[in-house]
C-alpha cells in the first residue's frame, strides 16, 4: 500500500470509530493482494465518502438544534445598515480563528446584537475543525 494512501486511510478509519478495521487493516491487504487485488484505493474512497456524508450529517443536525427560526447566511447581511459595525473584524470571526485558538466571542450592542453569532455558526458549520 502506498504510504499516502495508509496515513489517509488511517486518518479516516480512526474519525470514524472503526477500531477493528484498523486491527485487521493489515491481514484484510495482505488477503486482497493474494488474491491479485489492491483494495487500499477502494477502501479510501469508501471511507471518504463516509466521513463527506458524516460530516454533512453533523452540520445539518447542529442548525436543527440551534433552532434559528430562519437561516440566513452571512452574504445576505447588509453590512451598510449597521451604524458603527466593524466589517473588519466581522469577516475576521467568520474565518474562525478565534475558535482554532480557543478564544471566547462576545457581542454587545443594541437590540440585534446577538444575530451575528447566528451568522457565526453558520460560517463555523461549513468549515472543518478539530477539536
Amino acid at each position: 500500500m502506498k504510504p499516502v494512501v495508509k496515513v489517509q486511510l488511517l486518518a479516516n478509519l480512526k474519525f470514524l470509530k472503526l477500531a477493528t478495521v484498523i486491527a485487521n487493516l493489515e491481514a484484510c491487504i495482505r488477503q486482497a493482494r493474494e488474491a491479485g487485488l489492491d483494495p487500499s484505493e477502494f477502501l479510501l474512497d469508501i471511507t471518504e465518502l463516509e466521513v463527506a456524508a458524516r460530516m454533512e450529517n453533523g452540520c445539518k443536525r447542529r442548525i436543527r438544534e440551534a433552532k434559528f427560526p430562519l437561516l440566513k447566511p452571512i452574504e445576505t447581511f447588509k453590512f451598510e445598515a449597521a451604524e458603527g459595525l466593524d466589517v473588519r473584524l466581522i469577516k475576521h470571526l467568520l474565518t474562525g480563528q478565534y475558535i482554532k485558538e480557543a478564544r471566547n466571542v462576545i457581542f454587545l450592542g443594541k437590540s440585534g446584537a446577538g444575530n451575528y453569532r447566528k451568522f457565526l455558526f453558520m460560517e463555523r458549520n461549513k468549515r472543518t475543525y478539530s477539536f
